[in-house]
């Protein structure tokens, strides 16, 4: 109501437009102030220090530390899908947020939490964190890791995502790969030519840009320890965009050609495209506007 006010205000030529913008401004500030001490308070303010290190690494944690190489870690010593202090220090197989994926969610409740070797395997987890009888937290390594990634020998085809997780109650990870045909039909009729003397390991690792080389002499079928999002990621091989699919009920599968390939996950979401035109164009339009209404404005002040 009272930005209406202004606005009629300033179209009466009763107000000047720099104040009816001092006080439109001065509307959303306290309008913004008013919501945000809904959600906010100063218990939510804290010194630069403490946010800065939430955590104190324990030796545990320092322990695991002092590996350089790319792995993921699990502690048993609380909740894993609520423990934020492990995500903190290490690429954690579980960890805290509201806004949880469904699928690991499930991955987590009917396999993980039933410490499925395979599983935790597949996930390449390097260390666990357990507690020993006095409590202290002691690190353990696994040494049957998959690693990043896998070429596999066989391909178990099921027909719904029910059997995609009963199939990894007795899955051998290394070897065999899940996939629900129903999904990913291409597959049905593929089938893996065994190759002993293929290879493919991890490169490069960044948040958004993961690159792969292999060599083989027969079309390979590869398994990456990486969550399956085909909203977001996009696979290349030497450049060439290809179709990738879902295997293990979480994890991302590639055919790869035989030969040395570079092979490159880029993280592409269309909704971030999608958001920065639409950003653009409001940003666009109100210059426009602003612009029009100047120029009407002074037009309309030679006429008088």
């Amino acid at each position: 109501m009272i930005s209406a006010t202004l606005l009629w205000f300033v179209l009466q030529n009763k107000l000047k437009q720099v104040l009816v913008f001092v006080g439109l401004g001065l509307l959303i500030l306290v309008d913004q102030i008013s919501v945000n001490r809904r959600y906010l308070n100063a218990d939510d303010f804290v010194s630069a220090s403490k946010v800065e290190k939430p955590f104190t690494a324990s030796e545990a944690d320092k322990l695991i530390l002092e590996d350089k190489t790319h792995f993921r870690v699990a502690n048993f010593s609380t909740n894993l899908m609520e423990d934020g202090a492990t995500s903190y220090f290490h690429q954690s197989i579980g960890g805290y947020h509201a806004a949880k994926m469904r699928r690991y969610q499930e991955l987590f409740e009917y396999q993980i939490a039933k410490q499925n070797m395979q599983v935790l395997n597949m996930l390449n987890t390097k260390y666990f964190i357990i507690p020993d009888n006095s409590g202290v937290l002691q690190v353990q390594q696994n040494q049957a890791i998959n690693g990043n990634v896998w070429f596999v020998d066989s391909l178990d085809k099921v027909q719904n995502a029910t059997e995609e997780m009963n199939a990894l109650d007795s899955l051998d990870s290394k070897t065999t790969a899940v996939v629900d045909i129903s999904k990913f039909s291409e597959l049905k009729n593929f089938t893996i030519k065994r190759d002993p003397t293929a290879t493919i390991s991890l490169k490069k690792y960044a948040v958004t840009n993961l690159t792969y080389q292999s060599t083989s002499q027969k079309e390979q079928l590869a398994v990456f320890s990486e969550i399956y999002y085909d909203k977001g990621w996009n696979a290349y091989i030497d450049g060439e965009l290809v179709p990738h699919f879902r295997v293990n009920y979480v994890l991302r599968g590639l055919k790869v050609p035989a030969g040395n390939h570079t092979i490159i996950f880029k993280f592409e979401p269309t909704v971030i495209q999608q958001g920065s035109f639409i950003s653009l164009s409001s940003y666009g339009l109100l210059l426009l506007i602003s612009l029009g209404w100047f120029f009407y404005e002074k037009k309309k002040g030679v006429k008088n």
